[in-house]
């Protein structure tokens, strides 16, 4: 007997939490996480008067469930989170809810949320809880940049030509009181110089750039990453024309003041091979490990050896080159440590031609962060380096391919660096998101299967 359905509709009592699977990414995420701390951070940004708002709690549940799931349009999310039951429940609105309108993000920016710090306040209070819980423990953090291509067309490029005032790189204002002291120093005097760029004339923030790997107008983002669980603790975005050796240290340093977390070890890959970086993470009580850079005008080519120890450089006849004073290039706008010997004691020395003389002294110009510089280079030969570049290509590789290819990270949406860097936040916080769960996970099933009287 063929069966049919009567269609008669019947009225049911249910609890859509029911209905989600107990290992479900989000009831996973919400068992783990409270998010009622966003209701503190948002309350500035609502007035006491007028009709109640969508609840922020809601709006930023619903736009980390776009970056959960790889949903880059507002409009589809809406729709997903309409017929999804899972999306529901997490966002906090039952079967008879209206689905706020695509349009309410839009407009919550614009008027509420633009130019404001609240999506990396959220950011950073996800990363507080990871330290309080142990899932950070900065022992071992890596961090690298990754070009980010901006939403706009090539054919919106645009050549600008502004006058520029060229001076040295401020890294950290430690550094340049550290310079100040030292014999030789003389204030920089910027120069003024005509520089042409291309930009887009659709999103002027946006920069050019021509590497071998990477070409085109975009963002650069840069991000650190513990390696315990591969939490992501600071997220910066910047033009993409921007030096990633010139923002390293501020990157690391407000993250830091931030969140509290306290490095001890950082990876780098060979672009921050900068005797300033290296002088400033020693200042911050933190040990980089960065791939070097092949000098072309390295002393040790001309058979000198560096002693730390002195601070001197010793040729192959044993006579040493002591630091007499430090300068400034206008040329490049960087500052040079000088080691000098006088000539007359090399007269006889068969090697002579080989050394650069200026102004009857033997000379050796060297980064103005030298000790700093070499001590790297003497960590690049230990087992730890080893371990250190291990472990960045698996968490800082690693971390970028699975925010561009799962978290809507592959090209930016919107324009804008402030916007720019609101979707990267929220992308770096979905990924942390997903770590923090498994981190949980692994967490409670070591202490299920490791009886207690084996932990005393």
């Amino acid at each position: 007997m063929m069966g049919r359905k009567d269609g008669q509709l019947r009225m049911i009592m249910m609890d859509i939490e029911e209905l989600i699977p107990e290992n479900h990414l989000l009831r996973k995420i919400e068992k783990n996480i409270n998010f009622n701390f966003i209701y503190q951070k948002a309350e500035s940004y609502y007035s006491s008067k007028g009709r109640p708002s969508i609840d922020p709690v809601c709006m930023i549940k619903m736009l980390l469930v776009g970056y959960l799931f790889g949903i880059r349009s507002e409009r589809r999310l809406e729709e997903e989170i309409t017929l999804n039951l899972a999306y529901r429940w997490f966002c906090g609105f039952d079967l008879m809810d209206k689905i706020p309108d695509h349009s309410t993000f839009s407009q919550n920016r614009k008027r509420r949320f633009q130019d404001s710090q609240i999506f990396r306040d959220i950011f950073n209070e996800i990363v507080i809880q990871c330290i309080e819980k142990g899932i950070v423990t900065g022992e071992n953090v890596v961090s690298d940049g990754s070009f980010i291509p901006a939403n706009v067309s090539w054919e919106s490029r645009t050549e600008v030509t502004t006058i520029i005032e060229q001076s040295t790189v401020k890294y950290l204002d430690v550094l340049d009181e550290e310079l100040s002291q030292l014999p030789g120093y003389s204030q920089p005097v910027p120069t003024k110089k005509e520089k042409t760029e291309l930009k887009s004339k659709t999103d002027k923030d946006c920069g050019y750039i021509h590497h071998e790997r990477k070409k085109g107008l975009g963002y650069l983002t840069e991000m650190t990453v513990d390696t315990k669980h591969g939490i992501i603790t600071g997220v910066d975005c910047y033009s993409a024309n921007r030096r990633e050796s010139d923002i390293i240290l501020e990157h690391i340093q407000r993250q830091m003041r931030e969140t509290g977390i306290q490095i001890k070890n950082i990876a780098l890959d060979a672009g921050y091979d900068v005797g300033a970086v290296h002088r400033g993470f020693e200042l911050m009580g933190i040990t980089d490990y960065c791939s070097v850079r092949e000098q072309h005008n390295n002393a040790m080519k001309k058979g000198f050896a560096y002693c730390a120890d002195t601070d001197t450089f010793i040729c192959e006849q044993a006579k040493q080159l002591r630091f007499t004073k430090i300068t400034y290039k206008k040329t490049n706008q960087n500052y040079y440590r000088i080691y000098s010997l006088p000539s007359k004691e090399c007269k006889d020395c068969q090697h002579i031609k080989r050394c650069a003389v200026d102004h009857g002294a033997i000379r050796i110009n060297a980064s103005g962060f030298y000790p700093a510089y070499y001590a790297n280079r003497q960590r690049f030969k230990t087992p730890k380096y080893k371990v250190m570049k291990q472990l960045r290509s698996i968490w800082s590789e690693g971390t970028f391919a699975a925010l561009k290819n799962q978290h809507n990270l592959k090209r930016a949406k919107k324009r804008g660096i402030h916007r720019v860097s609101e979707e990267c936040l929220l992308s770096a916080l979905a990924l942390n998101l997903k770590r923090m769960v498994r981190a949980f996970y692994l967490w409670f099933r070591s202490s299920v299967l490791i009886p207690n009287s084996a932990l005393s």
